[in-house]
């Protein structure tokens, strides 16, 4: 029996075999696209492991001519898909410097020409072999291809059997002759417009029910192909045929121009569509019910019984089934089953938890005797005295509010002795809406916790928590499960655990760190710059982490930065190259900007730090609070060298009341 924590390291697509549609969890949002009927080019947005090759290899043949649907109708006929993903190291080869003679548009034409009519070749046996096809079989076997198809091909025989043998050989030739440029024979180049487009027109001669066959073409990772190729590439979306659609997929930010091979540029809705995958995901709370489903469906998979009788594996894999599983009784029964097994405490439980450890309590103590101390009020209340048992939000935010300068001490002492006495009001200034404990128990939380950097915070600590440190990146969510369960099962199986699954809130804040950590030293394996972008989202996590520290929480659970649009023009070349890597390997998110103190200004947008990295760095995962930054600031922090970001650190992050301070000066002054 496997291991039930080795039931979420399938988090790849590129590990599933090329029918994924029992792997597949149809995402809420399909009821929100046009992809299905319509014939427009799609580009597929998201960021590495949001779920964009598993979104392409759905719609493909192999999927789509699956034997585990139920039945299929004729209507695939006319949008069979293609999956193609570039050899980028062979592609890489394909360039007028190696080839000369400026070849490297035809050959790679040519080479993606030979990749799309295997997938055809396998695509067309999947469809011969259905034995559950709503018209019946159809058999392909005889067909018949035409007189273009065979010149163009050289084919010996007008089969497709004959096909798939050429373009077997032709693919090794153009391998040899890609890689031993002038010592080959170069080879008849093909296109794959003309090339697919006329076996469809043979197919649909075949048989009635194929009259309207076409295909659709998935280059996935499109920003992996060179300027040249994708060129090409933009070719064919920017002039279709009835019978070949050309889709493509890229991370976010990574393509940014869609030139054709003329002087045209793809133009969004008059030539393409967008589909966001990962802003339709986290709508409506759509993120943490889809990582609901995949948790219970993991489990399903390593044989583990899900009390959650609404739950039906079997349902996930089909867009039919949507409105049953878009109900909200639905929805709230797999959250619900799933926090049972990742349970989590609410904010003021932890500030009860917080009075109840000796080390955290300290800590509190602390604070509050500093903050005593910051008001001239050290020799008039003891410290100790101030905390209470019956309001353990108020205890713990009354050390920040005494730690700020423009707090009177005396009056905040006197409020906080006014709701021990007489209890909680919806009008005081700690429990009030807005109020006191509203705006900064998390924070506290994250300040006390911070300090004992052993012990495991669990604020991150929770099914829902999970989900925020992970949104919307599915891989990330999955990692965090297989930590957890590893941590708290080990390599048992169903059948080796007495009782219902529930996992402690320790070792869930455990793992948290665990996948943080992973995650943040990975940064150095992304992209060209990862080195680069590694410092830059250390030192980012380092400032947010600075402002942490902070006794006085005045601007609590700051992970975030806003900039103006315009400022960014002002950023050296080196700073925007950073910028630019940070957010297309996801490290940082664009965000729309939020209502603060100040009104809204349309011309600043918000970057914010990947979740992920919150664990790592000790700091909120909710996006709450933010600084802004100039231009000079940012490109300091992305370019310079560390002596100068300290001292931005410093001009930045008002020290007076934070701890590496106090240990230094002995006071807080």
């Amino acid at each position: 029996m496997p291991a039930i924590a080795d039931a979420f390291l399938k988090n790849r697509a590129d590990n599933l075999p090329p029918d994924v549609s029992q792997e597949f969890i149809v995402p809420p949002f399909f009821q929100q696209i046009s992809i299905f009927k319509d014939s427009k080019s799609v580009r597929v947005l998201g960021g590495r492991g949001c779920g964009k090759t598993m979104f392409l290899r759905y719609f493909c043949h192999g999927s789509t001519f699956s034997s585990h649907r139920p039945q299929i109708a004729d209507d695939e006929f006319s949008h069979i898909g293609l999956y193609f993903r570039p050899d980028t190291g062979f592609c890489s080869l394909i360039t007028p410097e190696w080839l000369g003679n400026q070849q490297d548009g035809v050959a790679f034409s040519h080479y993606l020409t030979l990749c799309l009519l295997a997938e055809v070749s396998q695509a067309l046996v999947n469809i011969n072999n259905a034995d559950n096809l709503a018209g019946g079989p159809l058999s392909l076997s005889d067909i018949k291809l035409g007189p273009k198809l065979v010149k163009l091909l050289q084919l010996t025989e007008p089969t497709v059997e004959s096909l798939a043998a050429v373009v077997d050989e032709r693919l090794a030739e153009l391998d040899l002759w890609v890689r031993n440029p002038g010592r080959c024979d170069t080879p008849m180049f093909v296109h794959f417009t003309t090339i697919i487009t006329a076996l469809a027109d043979d197919l649909a001669k075949h048989a009635p029910r194929l009259k309207s066959v076409a295909f659709r073409v998935f280059i996935d990772e499109f920003e992996n192909l060179l300027p040249r190729h994708r060129e090409i590439v933009c070719d064919a979306i920017k002039h279709p045929s009835p019978r070949l659609a050309v889709h493509i997929a890229h991370k976010r930010e990574a393509v940014t121009d869609f030139k054709t091979s003329g002087e045209e540029r793809i133009v969004e809705v008059h030539d393409i569509r967008t589909i966001d995958i990962e802003g339709l995901l986290v709508n409506d709370n759509d993120f943490e019910v889809m990582a609901a489903e995949l948790f219970l469906f993991r489990l399903r998979q390593a044989d583990v019984t899900v009390p959650c009788p609404a739950f039906k594996p079997e349902l996930l894999h089909d867009v039919a089934h949507l409105p049953y599983r878009s109900t909200p009784s639905y929805r709230q029964d797999v959250v619900a089953c799933t926090k049972q097994i990742f349970p989590e405490m609410r904010a003021p439980e932890i500030a009860r938890v917080a009075l109840e450890d000796p080390a955290l309590r300290r800590r509190v103590v602390e604070m509050i005797k500093k903050g005593l101390e910051f008001q001239g009020l050290d020799g008039v209340f003891n410290a100790e005295e101030l905390i209470s048992e019956s309001v353990p939000e108020a205890s713990v935010v009354l050390g920040a509010i005494l730690n700020r300068k423009s707090q009177s001490g005396k009056e905040a002492v006197r409020l906080f002795q006014e709701v021990v006495d007489k209890g909680r009001s919806k009008n005081d200034a700690f429990y009030k809406t807005g109020g006191w404990v509203d705006n900064n128990l998390y924070g506290c939380l994250f300040h006390l916790y911070a300090g004992l950097t052993r012990r495991p915070n669990i604020l991150y600590a929770g099914f829902s928590r999970f989900c925020k440190i992970a949104a919307p990146n599915l891989r990330f969510f999955q990692e965090l499960c297989h930590n957890a369960l590893l941590q708290a099962y080990q390599r048992r199986s169903a059948d080796e655990i007495d009782g219902a699954l529930c996992i402690d809130l320790n070792t869930q804040a455990a793992a948290a760190v665990h996948v943080s950590d992973a995650m943040f030293e990975d940064v150095v394996q992304l992209g060209p710059h990862g080195d680069r972008l590694l410092d830059f989202a250390r030192r980012l996590g380092g400032l947010f982490e600075k402002y942490n520290k902070r006794r006085s929480q005045s601007e609590p659970e700051i992970n975030h930065f806003s900039i103006n649009r315009a400022d960014t023009a002002q950023l050296s070349d080196a700073a925007q190259v950073i910028l630019r890597e940070a957010k297309i390997w996801s490290v940082l998110a664009e965000s729309k900007g939020t209502k603060d103190k100040a009104e809204y200004d349309v011309t600043q947008y918000e970057l914010v730090l990947n979740p992920i990295y919150a664990p790592h760095f000790r700091i909120s995962y909710r996006k709450r609070r933010k600084i802004t930054l100039t231009a000079s600031q940012l490109d300091i922090m992305l370019t310079h060298t560390d002596s100068q970001f300290d001292s931005l650190v410093r001009q930045l992050v008002d020290s007076q009341d934070d701890e590496e301070t106090a240990k230094k000066t002995g006071s807080l002054f």
